[in-house]
Formats: C-alpha cells, sequence, structure tokens
C-alpha cells in the first residue's frame, strides 16, 4: 500500500489524472487484498494446508468481499488529499467517513492469519496488537484514518522480518522410511 500511496504523491495526486484514476480504481483495490491475503498465503509456507482450508477459505473469502464492498458501497474514481494532508482513497466524500464497525472488521481480517495460526499466540498477539493500536490512534486523530493507518499497518513485515531473523528454526526430523521398524544396531564387543 506504501508503493502505491507513494505513486499517488508523485502525482500529485492530481484530482483528475489519469494516474491518479487508474492507480485509485486498480492498485488500491490490490494492495488492499495484499494486506488481508499476505498473511495467509504466508502461513501455507509455516503450517500445512490440510486441516484448516476451510477456515483459511473464509478469511480469504472475507478479505475479497470486504474489499468488493467497499469498492461498490464507496466508489472512488480518484484519490485526494485531506484537509489534514492524508491521502483519501476510501471514499468520495473529504475527508472520509469510516464506520467504525467496518474499520473494526477489517483489522480482524488482517490480524485472523496471526492469531489463527501464529505460535506462541501470545506472538501473534504482540503483531496484532501493534497494528490495532495504530488503527485506533488513527481513527481517533486523523482525518484519513485508512490511509494513517496504512502507513503503521507497513510495520507487521517489518517486525515478522526481524522476528524471523532473530529466531533460530528447528529442523524437522525426516519422517521414518515405509515399512516394518528397522532392527536396532548390532553392538560390538561384549
Amino acid at each position: 500500500m506504501q508503493w502505491v500511496e507513494g505513486l499517488l504523491w508523485l502525482d500529485g495526486p492530481r484530482p483528475h489524472g489519469t494516474l491518479n484514476h487508474l492507480l485509485t480504481v486498480g492498485l488500491i483495490p490490490l494492495a488492499l487484498l495484499g494486506q488481508a491475503w499476505g498473511p495467509l498465503f504466508g502461513s501455507m509456507f509455516a503450517l500445512p494446508l490440510r486441516g484448516r482450508r476451510l477456515l483459511l477459505f473464509l478469511v480469504l473469502s472475507a478479505g475479497l468481499l470486504f474489499v468488493t464492498l467497499a469498492r461498490i458501497a464507496y466508489h472512488p474514481m480518484f484519490t485526494q488529499v485531506t484537509p489534514g494532508g492524508h491521502l483519501n482513497w476510501w471514499s468520495p466524500r473529504n475527508p472520509p467517513v469510516y464506520a467504525a464497525w467496518a474499520y473494526f472488521l477489517w483489522a480482524l481480517v488482517i490480524g485472523a492469519p496471526f492469531l489463527l495460526w501464529w505460535r506462541p499466540f501470545w506472538q501473534g498477539l504482540v503483531i496484532v496488537s501493534w497494528g490495532w493500536l495504530w488503527a485506533t490512534v488513527g481513527y481517533l486523530i486523523s482525518d484519513s484514518a485508512a490511509s494513517y493507518w496504512c502507513f503503521f499497518v507497513t510495520f507487521y513485515a517489518a517486525f515478522v522480518l526481524i522476528y524471523a531473523f532473530m529466531v533460530k528454526d528447528s529442523p524437522t526430523p525426516p519422517p521414518p522410511p515405509p515399512g516394518p521398524p528397522a532392527d536396532p544396531p548390532l553392538q560390538r564387543g561384549g
């Protein structure tokens, strides 16, 4: 999302520019889906999909449904600069108005993979709480809470990347070969 917002700032963003329109209508929805789907797809590298397909599919669908319904309901065609200097890519009204329940639901969709599958659970809660803290701050003090929040949500990736370099992976033992168990090794001497 930060890349898309950066491109918008390079454009001005001009209120009715072609680049502004293409980014608002095309790339912003994809970036939002990336926020919801990135942790889901990332979890498939750490945990087998078997046994959690339905739940993964439900969270995947919730992200898609949320972005699609928001685009249909608000139908923004251009990104605008709010009076507070943030980007409003959410709604034609400027500054945008956010329903608290929808904002909370989006935070839950983004945090769901961490809460469902990150172990130990307390670490997933720490990761999610960082985003939720800034979501709340953005909602309370910004005139474009979604744009304000996206900046801080970027730190999810930074936090997880730093954590990945701090923790050693424990090697998983190879599975036993199929067939009857092997005889114990012979011992020499006696």
